[in-house]
């Protein structure tokens, strides 16, 4: 009986481990705001791309790769306990050192940070902020294995999903 147990014991661990494994070193940024006042957060993997068209080929832009799942969270400053600028700069400071900053540009307040090298890329995070304090914050996350070829594509996706432009 104990032989079953240390047997069950080590594949829960074996287990929970892998799945801790697969986690992305960015969900502390969505844990820490999802079910916030203020926040509105939802996702979509690989099973719902059909249901969606991310052709990007038509759009002339340069992303090659394959999206495995596209989070997406949006925050209200005036539902929320936090400016919009506030929230930025918190949400953005829960990305590990890992993530590198590609772009900033303050003319359409994007950012993007990427997961990768200057080749290959597994993460995308687009942050669109606003200009005025009552302005939404949105988060466009792409998760996949993405060919680095053109970061103003990745950035117009991000505009367009949030209707910034």
């Amino acid at each position: 009986m104990k032989t079953r147990i240390s047997i069950l014991l080590i594949l829960v661990s074996l287990f929970a481990g892998g799945s801790l494994m697969a986690q992305s070193k960015s969900d502390k940024l969505f844990d820490t705001f999802r079910n916030k006042p203020g926040v509105i957060y939802f996702a979509f993997n690989k099973s719902m791309n059909d249901a969606f068209n991310i052709d990007l080929d038509d759009q002339g832009k340069n992303v090659e790769g394959d999206i495995q799942e596209i989070r997406f969270m949006t925050y209200n400053p005036e539902k929320g306990q936090l400016g919009v600028k506030e929230f930025c700069r918190k949400s953005s400071d829960l990305l590990p050192s890992a993530y590198k900053l590609v772009e900033s540009n303050e003319s359409d307040n994007a950012q993007i940070w990427m997961l990768g090298n200057n080749k290959k890329a597994t993460e995308f995070h687009v942050l669109v902020g606003g200009d005025e304090e009552s302005d939404l914050c949105f988060w466009i996350s792409f998760y996949g294995d993405f060919k680095v070829k053109d970061l103003d594509g990745i950035k117009e996706i991000g505009l367009d999903m949030t209707a910034h432009k």
